[in-house]
C-alpha cells in the first residue's frame, strides 16, 4: 500500500466508521470508503440492533471501469462490518467506532 496517499496498491482497503446518533432507532450505521488503487467508492452499512444483519450499499457509480464489481464490494463491506459487530455483541460490549480491513 502507498502510505503517502492511503490507497491500496492491490486489492480494496475498506476504512468504515460508525455514524453520530440520530440514525433511525434500532440500528446503527457506518460509512466511509472501499478505497481501491485507482479510486474511493463511497460505501454505507447499516446494521439491525435487534438481529445483527448488516445491510451495505455503494456507490456503483464511483466504481472504475475494469474494477470490482458493485455487488462484490457490497457483499464484502456488509460481511466484515458483521464479523466486527457480532464479535462485540458475543462479548457484551459496544461496537467498534472505526473498521478498518484490506481484502485481496
Amino acid at each position: 500500500m502507498t502510505q503517502a496517499v492511503g490507497r491500496p496498491s492491490a486489492g480494496a482497503r475498506y476504512v468504515l466508521e460508525q455514524a453520530d446518533a440520530g440514525e433511525a432507532p434500532g440500528e446503527f450505521v457506518y460509512r466511509g470508503f472501499v478505497r481501491l488503487p485507482d479510486a474511493d467508492v463511497p460505501v454505507e452499512v447499516r446494521v439491525a440492533e435487534a438481529t445483527g444483519a448488516a445491510t451495505a450499499t455503494v456507490d456503483a457509480a464511483a466504481v472504475p471501469h475494469g474494477g470490482p464489481r458493485a455487488e462484490e464490494l457490497t457483499r464484502t463491506a456488509a460481511a466484515l462490518v458483521r464479523s466486527a459487530t457480532k464479535s462485540a455483541d458475543a462479548h457484551a460490549r459496544r461496537p467498534p467506532r472505526k473498521i478498518v480491513r484490506w481484502r485481496g
